[in-house]
């Protein structure tokens, strides 16, 4: 139980950026120019409409800024030293950026893929829509955190169940229109 404390302080920012990068869409809803600039790759969108750059900027902006938090409650609160996996007193800022980066090239890149094969934007891929952006995240900032291969697998791993959770929490209060 101590290790998935850990995991979930650690890669915390991972999941913030992808949920503030959702979330902007109802903080500025008139920034809606997409990410991949209404470009084409083989006749199709590469990302498709959903992801925008408004999205991009909060998701890593969030992510940045919730990591800076992460080093001031590391230095000022013993407890959280007891679930850091990581010694956030010689951790450079930039590690909350990479995170955030890389949780939205990773569920960019799995948009890409989505549109290549025909998947409507909005639509469900599973377990890739579970997975993108907790796999772009850990492995984007693993050369950073020092962490066993076993940490990120169980990372992942975790990042799969909580989405899920999250997810059929959201169906149920009618906040995702699909389960899944």
């Amino acid at each position: 139980m101590v290790l998935v404390s850990q995991l979930i302080w650690l890669f915390l920012p991972v999941g913030i950026a992808n949920i503030f990068a959702s979330l902007s869409r109802h903080i500025l809803p008139q920034w809606i120019y997409p990410l991949d600039f209404n470009k084409e790759f083989r006749g199709k969108r590469i990302f498709g409409g959903h992801k925008t750059i408004r999205g991009f900027i909060f998701g890593v902006s969030a992510a940045f800024l919730f990591f800076i938090f992460q080093i001031y409650l590391y230095n000022t609160c013993p407890a959280i030293n007891n679930i850091s996996l990581i010694n956030y007193s010689d951790s450079s800022i930039l590690i909350g950026f990479i995170m955030g980066l890389g949780a939205l090239l990773g569920d960019a890149l799995k948009s890409f893929f989505k549109r290549q094969i025909n998947i409507p934007p909005g639509r469900p891929w599973f377990p890739f829509d579970q997975l993108d952006w907790v796999v772009g995240g850990t492995l984007l900032s693993w050369p950073f955190v020092s962490v066993s291969s076993y940490t990120i697998i169980t990372a992942i791993g975790l990042g799969l169940l909580f989405h899920l959770l999250f997810k059929v929490i959201g169906y149920i209060f009618r906040v995702d229109k699909t389960i899944i």
